[in-house]
């Protein structure tokens, strides 16, 4: 038994869910246009107060009904209007740092280090460095936090995401199939196929790879939910690994309020159901020496995405899906395959007031765990963690970059165009490396999740008694980024469910405990 437990202790299952814990078109109405304002006025629920943009939110977006935006901006806000930036916006640098303008409009012209610049329909953005040469100006920029360009405010608004033409094909999963005969077949490279998906579409589909991991994901909207299907293969010749997903959510939908007075966030909520279903099957297999499988997590893109426009805010409305896959074999020929249901109904979300955090929620989840069936003479293990989904709104990079993709994709341009503008036009260096982060991390972002962590460790036929430990972790979970809200611990993250199911094989403590 102790060589199982080894196993377990080799296979840092706290660790897989604290890593995962940090992680993170529709049809669009119109809002009503209304001039811009300086000063905070009283606002009716359900429509735009100070602050809103002067122009309708772009048809691409999408408008909450019964939004609030009631603000009044700091002395340092500059406000820029969307036909303004269409015809003044020459160019943007890959990660939306870096911004070229043609200077005509006086209010680009009185740009300087420490404003904010609010680019209505686009986003909002901390000027760090201006560079001007004849007719142009040049900005580096860094992201804000609400607070930053908000002195006093209310935003608030619901976004119940309603039914929408399919954009993305759904790509069932593989039959059962059994373990030794057919796992060879079953570890192959997913067939890649591309759907015709418009930038504004809110369902996704993507194929790639990074770190040596293929993958293909898709979601497709079904009612006023999504359908998503993941895939995921790894060859690195001694060890080929695979793991696949399926599932829905049902009744998308984000809540968020956050109220702003003096400068500081005073109370932030943000919540949305959880109601779905997850299918998961996973396989491994070695053949001959190998050094295990290298980097085990996978971020894959969005599954979902859209722009929330909240009377000219542009908020990023994502659905992802990560996974972390770990196994461990003992020697040169192994084999273990298996999989796991998850039934889950509830709603959650994060609550700060102040410098306080808390959740509110309910959950149930029921799981049902596949057999597990493997081929080793020694002690093996599985770690398997999937996070999905985890629902997010953010305001920030991500969010200006989805707008100009969306609006003024003509505008963003390479870091080889900008490194030559750079000898004529910036003093300070343009870097184009992403800075360090957490891997899973929704920058700017409010988040909702589930976390299904499954591990699975066996003695071997050869041991005295041969022992089969599989675990099972439901999570439910929310958190946010504290620099859009402006706080300066570290980002909140809250817990308001978590379940834990353990099998033995045999049924007893010499197993280990349960």
């Amino acid at each position: 038994m102790r060589r199982i437990h080894q196993v377990l202790l080799a296979l840092p299952v706290t660790g897989v869910v604290l890593c995962l814990s940090s992680c993170s078109g529709c049809s669009a109405k119109n809002a009503p246009s209304s001039p811009p304002a300086s000063a905070a006025t009283s606002s009716a629920p359900g429509g735009p107060g100070a602050g809103a943009a002067a122009t309708p939110a772009p048809s691409q977006f999408y408008a909450p009904r019964d939004a609030v935006y009631d603000v009044t901006y700091t002395p340092n806000t500059v406000r820029i209007d969307f036909p303004t930036v269409q015809k003044t916006l020459r160019a943007v640098s890959p990660d939306g740092s870096a911004m070229v303008f043609d200077s005509s409009d006086p209010r680009l012209q009185g740009l300087t280090a420490g404003k904010v610049l609010l680019l209505e329909h686009l986003g909002v953005r901390k000027i760090v460095d201006v560079e001007k040469q004849g007719s142009q100006i040049g900005l580096i920029t860094d992201d804000v936090s609400l607070t930053d360009f908000i002195q006093d405010g209310h935003i608030k608004f619901t976004a119940p995401l309603f039914a929408d033409s399919p954009q993305a094909a759904v790509y069932p999963p593989p039959a059962p199939r059994a373990l030794l005969a057919n796992l060879t077949d079953w570890l192959k490279g997913p067939v890649v196929a591309y759907a015709d998906t418009s930038p504004a579409s809110y369902g996704m589909h993507a194929a790639g790879k990074v770190d040596n991991w293929e993958f293909e994901a898709s979601g497709t909207r079904a009612g006023d939910g999504l359908t998503l299907t993941i895939s995921a293969t790894k060859d690195l010749g001694g060890l080929k690994a695979k793991v696949t997903a399926t599932g829905k959510v049902n009744h998308v939908s984000s809540a968020f309020d956050a109220n702003i007075k003096g400068g500081k966030m005073q109370d932030f909520q943000y919540s949305t159901p959880l109601q779905g279903s997850l299918q998961v099957t996973w396989a491994a297999l070695t053949a001959g020496q190998n050094l295990g499988i290298g980097e085990s997590r996978l971020a894959l893109p969005p599954v979902a995405k859209t722009v929330i426009d909240v009377y000219g805010l542009p908020f990023l409305f994502q659905i992802n899906v990560n996974l972390i896959f770990k196994p461990g074999f003992g020697t040169p020929h192994d084999a273990a395959s298996g999989g796991f249901n998850l039934d889950y109904d509830g709603a959650g979300g994060l609550i700060i007031h102040g410098s306080q955090s808390s959740t509110t929620g309910n959950m149930q989840a029921n799981p049902n765990v596949q057999n597990t069936t493997s081929s080793s003479l020694a002690a093996h293990g599985i770690v398997l963690a999937v996070n999905a989904p985890k629902i997010s709104v953010s305001f920030g990079t991500d969010s200006f970059k989805e707008a100009l993709t969306q609006l003024l994709p003509e505008t963003i341009t390479s870091w080889s165009w900008f490194q030559r503008l750079q000898q004529k036009l910036f003093s300070k260096k343009l870097s184009s490396q992403p800075g360090p982060g957490d891997f899973f991390k929704i920058n700017g972002g409010a988040y909702v999740q589930l976390v299904e962590e499954f591990d699975y460790a066996a003695s071997g036929p050869l041991s005295l008694v041969p022992c089969k430990v599989t675990h099972f972790n439901s999570y439910a979970q929310a958190g946010a980024d504290a620099q859009v809200l402006a706080i300066t611990a570290s980002s909140p993250t809250v817990e308001w469910f978590h379940s834990a199911k353990t099998w033995r094989v045999p049924d007893s403590d010499v197993c280990g405990p349960k």
